[in-house]
Parts: structure tokens; C-alpha cells; sequence
């Protein structure tokens, strides 16, 4: 199948908790290029090798305690790799998988400001062989912790007790449900977080309401060496904020790429990847056309991503 080194170097992880500050959950929903498997757990082994990945993301460079954010994650198809011994792992089960199995885990560590957000996300995925497509299903569980450290204010008026020694950390439990169809020249995907009802532990009259996610692309072969992939990813979040992006990515040699994006909330971000023997390495840049841009260098990322060992890297 194709190479999609925007898979290859994931980092990244479903949401599960919703909380005042929705912005940083859309973030990193907006980086659903570079870590798409946690975006739709339906996704996790679709690339059909294993990889591991390490990413870093900081917003609004130049401004003051900006948000940043640690993503790590891996995402593999069970029983498909030169490391695996079928006899040992796959067909000592009675179910018999045939390499139909994925499984992603990722974890990561978010700040902003005096807000810290750190989680965790396992996702299952089941394929199924649709001649030369594949349709898969998926399912995470999620943990979150949400912390606010009250120290970590900068009031106007400081000296207020209640906003200084204000410390609250709880735990939110949840799980994502996604479909994934795909083939070597094109993908769509849906997707739903949140889905145990539950109430907003930062705000108790609220209820956590669900994300769902349309992602699609097509891959065009025009040239031996370029080929040149549009997207779209539309979001709808918390039934009330609609976002989209539209995305042109165009791969050199099957494996380099660069890409330019266009996002809804009148952003323009560009991101390039090359490969190094077993290692992606990638850097992405969002810049804003609205007033902020006087005073932010714009949101900065760059992640490393392994391929951890198979000689095949495209077709079924």
C-alpha cells in the first residue's frame, strides 16, 4: 500500500475528557495528518509495520506560557512482521488473526498555562480483506488527568488565595469507536469519542459531550517519482463547533513529502518529512492570518518516528 510517512510518525492521542479549555483538545485533533491513528482508533496498524514515534508541539512561540505539548506513541498490525513467528504468536490462537489485528497505544503530556493534561490511549482494530481495499473497525480505551495548578497564575491584582492556592487534579475514563476504509490510492474515515455519558468534572452542571471526525484523501500516481495526495478533515465538536481543513501533500521518491494546509479557523500551516534509513523525521508550522500573528511566531512542531523492522514497505 502506500506510504503515508504522516502515519508513520505518529504522536499523538484521542481525547477523552472535554473541559473549559476546548481549545488545546482541538490542537491537537488539528494535527490529525501526523497522528491520525489516535484521531480514529480504526486506523492503528493500517500501515501494516510497526513504528514508534516521539513528538514536540509548542503554540504561539513568543508569547508567555504558550501551550505546549509531548506526544509518544506506536502503532503496528499484529502477525505482518519479519520480527513475529506466526507459530508462536499468531496461530497458537484458535481465532487465527491472518494479520488482521492492530493495536496503537500512545501517551501524552500537555501544558498550558497553569493547566497540565497528561493521558494515556489503547486502541484495538479489526481489518477486514475487501479484495485489494481493507475495512477496519476500532476501539480505545482512554485515561486522562487534568490538573490545575493554581501557583501557576499570573493575576493582574495577585495575592488572592483562592486563585494562588487552587489545586484540583481528577481522573477521566472514556472510549472512541471509529471505521476506517482504505486502499492504495485512497482513505475515508469516521470517527467518535466520548462515548460513556458522563459529567464534566470542571464543570458539574455540564454533561462531556462527543467528537465525531470525517477524514478522507485520495492519492493520484501522476509521475513515476511525485505523486500528489488532497485531504479534507472535517470536525464536529462538542455539538457546537464545526472545524475543517483542506489539505494538498505531495510525496517525492515515495517517501519525502511536504505539505500546505488550509484550517477553518483562518490558519495556514505547512509540514515536510524525509526519511533517514529506519528514522522520519518532520517539522510542521501553523502560521495565523488574524491579529495575534503581531504577536506569535505561530505554532511550531518536530517529530522523529522509527521504523521498527520490516522489509516490505508498500503493497498489500
Amino acid at each position: 500500500m502506500r506510504q503515508r510517512i504522516s502515519i508513520i510518525i505518529i504522536g499523538t492521542f484521542l481525547l477523552v475528557g472535554t473541559f473549559e479549555a476546548k481549545g488545546q483538545t482541538n490542537y491537537i485533533y488539528r494535527h490529525h495528518q501526523l497522528h491520525q491513528v489516535f484521531i480514529n482508533p480504526a486506523t492503528a496498524g493500517s500501515e501494516f509495520f510497526p513504528v514508534a514515534a516521539l513528538s514536540y508541539q509548542k503554540q504561539w512561540l513568543g508569547m508567555n506560557q504558550s501551550p505546549s505539548t509531548i506526544l509518544a506513541s506506536t502503532s503496528l498490525r499484529i502477525g505482518n512482521f519479519d520480527f513475529y513467528n506466526p507459530k508462536m504468536f499468531i496461530n497458537k490462537s484458535s481465532l487465527k488473526t491472518a494479520e488482521r489485528v492492530g493495536m496503537g497505544l500512545g501517551l501524552y503530556s500537555d501544558k498550558n498555562g497553569p493547566q497540565i493534561t497528561r493521558g494515556a490511549n489503547l486502541a484495538y482494530t479489526y481489518h477486514l480483506i475487501l479484495n485489494q481495499s481493507r475495512l477496519s473497525f476500532g476501539l480505545s480505551g482512554n485515561i486522562e488527568q487534568f490538573i490545575l495548578n493554581g501557583s501557576g497564575w499570573d493575576p493582574i491584582d495577585p495575592g488572592d488565595p483562592l486563585i494562588e492556592n487552587t489545586r484540583d487534579s481528577y481522573y477521566s475514563f472514556n472510549s472512541s469507536f471509529g471505521v476506517y476504509y482504505y486502499s492504495p490510492t485512497y482513505f475515508a474515515g469516521l470517527s467518535a469519542t466520548h462515548l460513556i455519558p458522563q459529567e464534566n468534572k470542571m464543570n458539574p452542571a455540564e454533561q462531556v459531550k462527543q467528537d465525531f471526525i470525517l477524514h478522507t484523501g485520495y492519492l493520484f500516481f501522476n509521475m513515476e517519482t511525485i505523486k500528489f495526495e488532497p485531504s479534507l478533515n472535517l470536525r464536529y465538536l462538542d455539538y457546537e463547533t464545526f472545524e475543517f481543513d483542506i489539505q494538498a501533500k505531495v510525496y517525492l521518491n515515495h517517501i519525502h513529502w511536504i505539505a500546505l494546509s488550509y484550517r477553518s479557523y483562518n490558519a495556514i500551516a505547512f509540514s515536510g518529512g524525509m526519511k533517514v534509513k529506519r528514522f522520519y523525521l518532520a517539522y510542521y508550522h501553523e502560521t495565523y492570518m488574524s491579529p495575534v500573528v503581531k504577536y506569535s511566531a505561530g505554532s511550531h512542531g518536530v517529530h522523529i518516528g522509527m521504523n521498527l523492522g520490516i522489509r516490505r514497505l508498500e503493497g498489500f
